[in-house]
């Protein structure tokens, strides 16, 4: 009887864990991985975040992740990059599509100067991300 209660706790513990998991992977956007870019210049680039290096058309730069964060349905992450604080932003539902701001204050990371518009399928458009996405 002992051996079949161990079993069924183990059991019930193991699907817990894999529900917790798959709704906390959900949830997050991930930064990580390829993005298509376009600047302010109209410039397409290739943006690649990996743990703590990012590629700008393959050229490498560290970076560290200073914090994740959820403001209403935006979710957020706060960047540094030698010496400077960026804020890529996920600004609605589709996590394919976010925006990297140069934030004006450390008190406002979510407005300031759009630097890449981003989308992982197709290129984006600066100017249409600026209207639809900064205020």
């Amino acid at each position: 009887m002992n051996k079949f209660k161990t079993a069924v706790i183990s059991s019930l513990l193991a699907l817990f864990l894999v529900i917790l998991s798959a709704c906390g992977s959900s949830s997050t956007p991930k930064l990580d991985g390829e993005w298509k870019a376009q600047t302010g210049a109209n410039e397409n680039v290739s943006l690649v975040f990996d743990k703590d290096t990012v590629s700008v058309n393959g050229e490498k730069f560290d970076y560290k992740q200073t914090s994740v964060k959820q403001k209403g349905e935006i979710t957020y992450y706060e960047i540094e990059q030698n010496g400077g604080s960026y804020t890529v932003i996920f600004p609605d539902k589709d996590k394919n599509i976010a925006v990297m701001i140069q934030p004006s204050s450390k008190d406002d990371v979510l407005s300031g100067k759009l630097l890449y518009a981003m989308n992982r399928k197709e290129q984006p458009s600066y100017s249409e991300y600026a209207k639809k996405y900064i205020q």
